[in-house]
């Protein structure tokens, strides 16, 4: 099962997708290239939730929710960490773009990427 189908069954509300050309600039803007499962959310849906909480998408017209907005110039985007969700239980979490890998506390991954991460969550 791919991202996008775990998310479907899984969120109450969710996006409709954006286009390639949104995902590469946003990659362009932050100087940075994306991994696949990630992408695909961002092409298939850019908005679900999990539990109530949105993982973010490319959303300009809503900073909490907009990945570029929550990240360019922060202090954790400058060291490698990609903020890309917020909740009241786990806190914080980062995707590293160089590797995939889901963080929390920034010291072990969480979940060796993105699609693991929710599927973890949603067990």
């Amino acid at each position: 099962m791919n991202i996008t189908e775990i998310l479907k069954e899984h969120s109450d509300e969710l996006g409709e997708g954006v286009d390639a050309v949104q995902i590469k600039d946003l990659e362009v803007r932050l100087d940075i290239t994306l991994p696949e499962d990630f992408k695909d959310y961002l092409l298939n849906l850019n908005y679900a939730e999990l539990y109530g909480d949105p993982i973010y998408g490319i959303s300009p017209e809503d900073n909490l929710i907009d990945i570029y907005s929550n990240n360019k110039g922060k202090e954790h985007f400058n060291n490698g960490f990609l903020e890309i969700f917020a909740n009241d239980l786990d806190g914080l979490v980062y995707l590293r773009p160089d590797t995939g890998s889901i963080y929390i506390d920034f010291k072990e991954p969480a979940a060796k990427s993105f699609t693991e991460f929710v599927e973890r969550v949603l067990q």
